[in-house]
């Protein structure tokens, strides 16, 4: 019985998590300036150390980190990966998702921000890939002290949808801004169209005072 109430307990703490998540989302023109509260909001809620989402440069072929919660801004600013080096640069070019029970047993772990006195402690690691559909854009990574009673799998699938809540809202404003641009391009035609059919082609208003007015009547 305590088992079933303390995953009942869970289940519901994380449903008011994503809840929280979703509304940062929702409520941001940006979505950047909600990267860093939506980790702190993970590490309060969940007892995760540090949190990082880390954005590929696909110009330079670069995952770089770009938001970050436990990590000073020096620590932050090491977090740099070339496409498959350390874990978050496996997991953005590979796309699979990666747990690490004990970061001080794994090869491939680089502590390259530093932020991890591995001889003082045991860390866990995960991170998950963030894809828009099927292509992979960035990586979202958390850790927190080992500890055999938390289940990483239950952390896992929750930074898993996490990770899908930020593509979904990624694309949202894409769309949007798609959207808008291509209202623009019509408008920016339609004036072109109105200001060849309207215009007296036997009139001399070619002059920059004509065409204002031109303008102004369409």
């Amino acid at each position: 019985m305590p088992s079933v109430l303390n995953q009942a307990r869970r289940d519901v703490d994380e449903l008011s998590l994503l809840l929280e998540i979703s509304e940062l989302l929702d409520r941001s023109t940006d979505i950047r300036d909600e990267l860093g509260p939506i980790l702190r909001l993970l590490a309060r809620r969940t007892g995760m150390l540090r949190g990082t989402i880390a954005l590929l440069n696909r110009e330079r072929n670069e995952v770089v980190i770009c938001a970050a919660h436990g990590l000073t801004q020096e620590q932050l600013e090491r977090g740099r990966y070339q496409l498959g080096e350390g874990v978050i640069g496996r997991v953005v070019q590979e796309g699979r998702p990666v747990v690490i029970p004990k970061v001080s047993e794994d090869a491939t772990f680089l502590n390259r921000t530093q932020a991890r006195a591995l001889s003082r402690e045991e860390v866990s690691y995960l991170c998950v890939p963030i894809k828009l559909e099927s292509v992979v854009v960035g990586a979202l990574s958390a850790d927190r002290l080992f500890d055999k009673s938390v289940s990483l799998e239950e952390d896992l699938r929750l930074l898993q949808i996490i990770a899908s809540l930020i593509a979904r809202a990624v694309r949202l404003r894409q769309r949007s801004q798609e959207e808008y641009e291509q209202l623009v391009r019509d408008n920016m035609l339609l004036q072109q169209e109105l200001r060849r059919k309207f215009q007296p082609a036997n009139m001399i208003g070619r002059s920059k005072a004509m065409q204002a007015v031109y303008d102004l009547m369409i």
